[in-house]
């Protein structure tokens, strides 16, 4: 059996499309039809609820009693009610069809008296002045374009309802072949209309050989009746169906198949390691909310047209949880919209009270849900919100699953949440294609280099480059990193480690977060489960031969504090450590010779880690710092020395005022600092603070002036 194309709404017209096994039915609905013999205006009805599937149980009706058409036993008229606007419309539509379908099998004299017939019980001359506008209206419906002259001839006759009604019976009694005259979409009409042809198919109806089907819903049905006529309620419509059938449900077993079908057809099956939980939200939460065809159809129209926008950019299960909730849980879904911060991550620590922040989640989420419905939703939710989990079933995550939950591009990370409701990537993260082609060529150094290159010339929305966005998620993707292409993808970093660690990556207020952490981040994940000590040493060691100079400093500080930390503190295990305590003491004769070399050829000067490479060289050597004042004695000998060295010694911070009840600063403040008390080690302190008065008299050097009147803040104690 070939798949229904997507987009799709239209009802089936064969057997060989049936996908909800309704064909039984059909074809016993057909049986009875054409065994019915000498029907009188009999009135079938064929009741469903609105998405059932009755149009396409009348397509396949009709598709059993073709043998039956072929043979001049029936014939088939299709009222198509619901392109016809307003009730004179629709009259006048009602009998040009029952015209144009009786018509033909009838004597040129017994085939004028329906459409009399109709003119007489439409009193046509009430209608003659709106036949043109109806006319006009519904041409594609069947109402000739000489409506008018049609109708206004029927009103010059002089017969009466009876004996036209008799004329007409008697002809069509006479006939060997039966009328079944369809009618469905019923529903889809206004109250008045739908009222409208219960009253032609009552008064009218009755002729023999002609029978009716029709196709409604009976709840809908019934309340329209109860509304204008309260004392009939159900017993009209008894009065005017003489059978009826009731469309059976599908089995939630042919629900669920189509559905797993048009899903997998459009989506895609999912990966092995995803298959368990994808199935759990499948028939726990997505597959129950669809109880009849049309609801597949409307699922599955609406993944047609959102999914290829965020395909293998999102979770799958995810995603088809979040459509059916948008579809048929409006409420919930913008609940889930409107709350990312909670609902994101693991249990909150202002979460204290559970009970209280359940009920909060309660009231948010259901309101009014009918209570299967709210445990169903409850247990969906939890799948795709652990921090729900939290809430409503005590259970906790640590953590490390956070990382788990972002690689996966699960709704649940906060890096990923807003893909789901914006149907577009952020710039936060990286596109599953870029990921997968970088995995790909790790080990190509130049193609690295050139992509964090690239990385850190384009700006984010929230104003740092998308080079912190590439280390974040090799961080969060590290696992997937080959073995062998670790080693080649360390070594690339590193040699670009100075130029990628940007200003605009460093976050402000009390964050210390820049680049070179992120870095540090991925290199651990890269390395710290995955490889032993050795292993690892030997690999940093290489990657290091090439390193930019303040990076080398950064990883050589790191691999020797290990080992040596700072008072206080205790050594760390071998399995923490990045390096041999060997091969930390090499890095520090290469670091050493490395910024020897930098102060010789004029580099050094102009580096922008300049006063962290200064303090690092005294810690790798040992003459207590006496080179490096040296070399900070003849660099600050001329103007331009002055500036770097002033420039390097400045440092920015960022302050926010707490405040009281509730009044602290919003947003940080930029600060200015100058330790003078740091810079004995590297520098002649008092030399240059002359030299720096100098230059700064001289005026025009704004950095110099800054860091003057810090140094002279510092001084007198006022440091911001």
């Amino acid at each position: 059996m070939t798949e229904q194309p997507h987009y799709n709404d239209q009802p089936i017209k064969s057997p060989d499309e049936d996908r909800f096994g309704v064909d039984p039915f059909a074809r016993a609905v057909a049986a009875s039809v054409r065994k019915m013999q000498s029907p009188h205006g009999a009135v079938i009805g064929l009741n469903g609820p609105w998405g059932s599937g009755k149009s396409s149980v009348v397509n396949l009706c009709k598709h059993h009693l073709a043998n039956a058409d072929e043979a001049n036993e029936f014939v088939i008229i299709d009222f198509a009610c619901w392109w016809f606007r307003g009730e004179d419309a629709l009259a006048l539509a009602f009998f040009r069809e029952l015209y144009a379908g009786i018509g033909p099998s009838l004597g040129d004299t017994i085939k004028k008296k329906l459409p009399k017939l109709g003119a007489r019980l439409l009193r046509a001359s009430a209608l003659v002045g709106k036949v043109a506008e109806a006319a006009g209206a519904v041409v594609a419906g069947g109402i000739a374009e000489k409506g008018m002259e049609w109708l206004a001839g029927m009103i010059e006759q002089d017969e009466s309802v009876e004996a036209l009604h008799a004329d007409l019976s008697k002809a069509l009694r006479e006939q060997k072949k039966r009328f079944l005259i369809v009618i469905d979409d019923i529903d889809r009409l206004a109250p008045d209309e739908a009222l409208l042809i219960f009253r032609l198919v009552k008064s009218v109806g009755r002729l023999p050989n002609v029978m009716y089907l029709l196709v409604y819903d009976r709840a809908l049905a019934e309340r329209i009746v109860s509304e204008r006529y309260p004392s009939e309620g159900p017993h009209y419509l008894e009065k005017i169906v003489q059978a009826a059938f009731d469309l059976p449900d599908p089995s939630a077993f042919d629900v669920q198949q189509q559905l797993l079908s048009q899903v997998t057809s459009i989506c895609g099956n999912p990966a092995e390691a995803d298959l368990v939980r994808f199935m759990n939200i499948f028939y726990e939460g997505i597959s129950p909310a669809m109880r009849t065809p049309r609801d597949v159809t409307r699922f599955t129209n609406l993944l047609s047209v959102s999914w290829p926008a965020v395909a293998d950019e999102v979770d799958r299960a995810d995603f088809l949880a979040l459509e059916m909730l948008r579809l048929l849980q409006p409420t919930i879904y913008r609940a889930i919209r409107q709350n990312k911060e909670q609902l994101c991550g693991i249990w909150k620590a202002e979460w204290r009270n559970r009970d209280v922040v359940a009920k909060r989640f309660d009231d948010l989420f259901f309101g009014t849900l009918p209570q299967l419905d709210v445990d169903r939703m409850r247990r969906l939710l939890m799948r795709m919100f652990p921090a729900l989990e939290a809430v409503w079933a005590n259970m906790n995550y640590s953590g490390g699953y956070a990382q788990q939950w972002a690689m996966e591009r699960r709704v649940c990370s906060a890096d990923h949440f807003d893909s789901y409701f914006r149907f577009a990537i952020s710039d936060e993260v990286l596109t599953s294609t870029e990921l997968d082609a970088f995995l790909a060529r790790a080990d190509d150094l130049k193609f690295v280099k050139d992509t964090l290159r690239h990385a850190v010339t384009v700006t984010r929305r929230s104003g740092g480059t998308k080079a912190a966005v590439w280390l974040a998620e090799l961080n969060t993707h590290s696992a997937r990193v080959d073995s062998g292409k670790v080693q080649p993808l360390l070594t690339a970093l590193f040699e670009i480690a100075d130029e990628i660690n940007v200003e605009t990556d460093s976050a402000k207020g009390f964050s210390i977060v820049n680049n070179e952490f992120r870095l540090h981040w991925l290199l651990r994940a890269l390395t710290k489960e995955r490889i032993p000590l050795d292993e690892r040493s030997a690999l940093f060691r290489q990657s290091c031969a090439t390193a930019s100079l303040g990076w080398l400093a950064d990883f050589t500080t790191s691999a020797w504090t290990d080992y040596h930390p700072r008072e206080g503190k205790e050594c760390e295990p071998p399995e923490n450590c990045l390096t041999t305590e060997a091969d930390a003491e090499q890095l520090r004769i290469l670091l050493r010779s490395r910024i020897e070399a930098a102060a010789a050829d004029g580099t050094l000067l102009v580096h922008k880690d300049m006063s962290f490479l200064l303090h690092s060289w005294v810690d790798v050597t040992t003459d207590d710092g006496a080179a490096v004042r040296a070399w900070t004695s003849a660099a600050f000998a001329t103007d331009d020395g002055v500036r770097y060295l002033a420039k390097a010694f400045t440092s920015h911070g960022w302050t926010q005022g707490i405040g009281f009840a509730g009044m602290g600063d919003v947003v940080a403040k930029r600060v200015t600092r100058v330790r003078p008390e740091g810079l004995a080690r590297l520098i002649d302190k008092q030399a240059f603070l002359l030299r720096v008065e100098a230059v700064a008299a001289k005026g025009g050097d704004q950095e110099v002036q800054e860091f003057l009147k810090a140094w002279k803040r510092a001084d007198q104690g006022k440091n911001e």
